[in-house]
């Protein structure tokens, strides 16, 4: 679920949770306790603004949350670290091309069986409730951690030798 999506959620339910609880308690709910109807809307508004307002709390964190939408609200904390030379750690998604290396991704395809060396292409994306890791960390030289799915290509730089291309 996107960012996007989460917020328009979330509004929603706030002003769900402020059109409810106002149009019961001034419809149905107050009118035996409080006979005037100018003040019986007023005791209703200020309910469904106080259910809006406790709403609207969990509505900020239920769409600020880092992920996909599959985890819960903070979750566990991304540690995501790359001390090395020419070091790529990412703790969310790859979509596209990482390149540590010089030449950037091989664009010859390896010979028929056998992977390119430094390359790694991952297709399709994990399922929607697949676990992020908590500790990203690229540390070797020219290394490359991903804590999350990879939609594209991922280039050290090492190209295979003669003898790997026969």
């Amino acid at each position: 679920m996107t960012g996007g999506t989460r917020w328009l959620l979330a509004g929603v339910a706030a002003m769900v949770a402020f059109i409810v609880p106002t149009v019961l308690c001034g419809m149905w709910l107050l009118s035996a306790l409080v006979p005037d109807e100018a003040a019986r809307w007023g005791v209703a508004s200020a309910l469904g603004a106080a259910v809006a307002a406790v709403s609207v709390l969990w509505g900020q964190g239920f769409a600020a949350r880092p992920g996909r939408g599959s985890g819960t609200a903070g979750g566990p904390a991304r540690s995501v670290q790359a001390p090395g030379t020419r070091a790529v750690a990412v703790g969310a998604t790859v979509r596209g091309t990482i390149s540590t290396g010089d030449g950037g991704v091989p664009c010859a395809s390896p010979p028929a069986g056998r992977p390119a060396q430094g390359t790694v292409t991952a297709y399709p994306e994990p399922a929607a409730g697949a676990a992020p890791l908590g500790s990203v960390t690229a540390s070797g030289e020219r290394s490359v951690a991903v804590g999350d799915a990879v939609a594209g290509d991922i280039s050290t730089g090492d190209h295979p030798s003669e003898e790997d291309r026969r």
